[in-house]
């Protein structure tokens, strides 16, 4: 078992900051950053910051509001600390969705590319939650099943909100796989455009697949790796909320994505359309 001896707090003096709000700004800034330099050159940087700016926002409110609505009988006694977000309690499904949405918004506005600026946009946003997961291994707030194998972790400072172990630190799971889902959407990303060379196949992704593929895989791993986790209020067939969400993602996008490839496939098997005769004089 890994011991985890961290405060979950930087205490300066009287005041007390959270590593889990410092590592929460530090993703937001680089999970901005990304996607903007991916974009170069293909959307201005002022649409850019916009997009980035707007989707900021609607996923910090996203967050909260899903946050709230699981566990509503208690913001239902208590109805005021529904505005007190700074006390903690955000849900991540909440600020994918509410960021995704709020930055369609303003890309639709400013008539942006959706499909490849959607693209670029989730490697900033899987990034940036990798970042803030490390707050949340911090932290230890994300409590999980007993642990055989895998990272088994027990946390030992007296103000952790963590578990004494051993247990599985699923959030560093989740970290680790949100991290190769950014390696994967940089990867196919960097394929368009280049000269004729390998497969094919990569290169000639339409704009928006990559951001249902990254859809689908984002919520296959929260689906399997929230069965480790506990103490989550659970609902239909005893799955948690971020389970149900997770597959409800996997079926939105599972046929988007088949449509997106199979429309790809028959505009370039469909013949050419002549050219216009022109008229002899």
């Amino acid at each position: 078992m890994i011991e985890l001896p961290f405060d979950p707090n930087i205490h300066l003096g009287p005041l007390a900051v959270s590593w889990h709000g410092i590592f929460t700004a530090v993703g937001i800034f680089f999970g901005v950053a990304l996607p903007i330099r991916l974009l170069r050159g293909r959307v201005s940087e002022d649409d850019g910051y916009a997009i980035a700016t707007w989707g900021v926002v609607g996923g910090i409110l996203g967050a909260r509001l899903l946050h709230v609505l699981d566990r509503l009988d208690y913001y239902l006694r208590e109805p005021l600390q529904i505005f007190a977000i700074w006390t903690g309690g955000i849900a991540v499904w909440g600020a994918v969705i509410g960021g995704a949405l709020s930055g369609y918004l303003v890309a639709l506005r400013r008539r942006v590319p959706i499909g490849t600026t959607a693209d670029a946009a989730v490697s900033g946003l899987g990034l940036g939650l990798a970042i803030g997961r490390i707050g949340d291994i911090i932290n230890g707030e994300h409590h999980a099943t007993e642990c055989v194998a895998g990272i088994c972790v027990g946390y030992t400072h007296p103000q952790t909100l963590g578990q004494p172990g051993p247990v599985h630190l699923a959030v560093a799971y989740e970290m680790i796989y949100l991290l190769a889902g950014v390696a994967l959407v940089l990867w196919l990303f960097s394929q368009r455009g280049r000269a004729p060379m390998g497969t094919g196949l990569w290169r000639s992704l339409p704009p928006g697949t990559i951001f249902w593929l990254w859809a689908l895989l984002y919520g296959l791993g929260r689906f399997v790796i929230s069965f480790l986790r506990i103490a989550d209020p659970t609902s239909i067939l005893g799955l948690r909320q971020d389970q149900l969400v997770g597959l409800a993602t996997m079926l939105v996008s599972a046929p988007l994505l088949v449509y997106l490839l199979a429309r790809k496939r028959a505009n370039s098997s469909a013949p050419p359309s002549p050219a216009p005769e022109i008229a002899e004089t």
